[in-house]
């Protein structure tokens, strides 16, 4: 990873980035396909209730760091 693309995935202000309305809205919108997925999908995977909340809870992680990478290389500086 270059040093730019650390700074946008690991700062917690949005001085990083180019737009800083990149984490504004797509913190949200990951969060809630993260969920989506894992409700979906979770009930298929594990066959306890804490399993299911914990497939959840990895769908949320995955589909954020995903989605912040991915938003990450858009907002590359120039």
């Amino acid at each position: 990873m270059t040093d730019s693309l650390k700074e946008r995935l690991f700062r917690t202000d949005t001085k990083a980035w180019n737009n800083p309305w990149y984490g504004y809205i797509g913190a949200p919108v990951f969060a809630m396909v993260g969920v989506v997925i894992g409700q979906l999908y979770g009930v298929h995977l594990v066959s306890s209730p804490l399993g299911e909340y914990l497939t959840v809870a990895l769908c949320l992680a995955v589909t954020m760091f995903v989605g912040f990478t991915g938003l990450a290389f858009v907002d590359k500086r120039t």
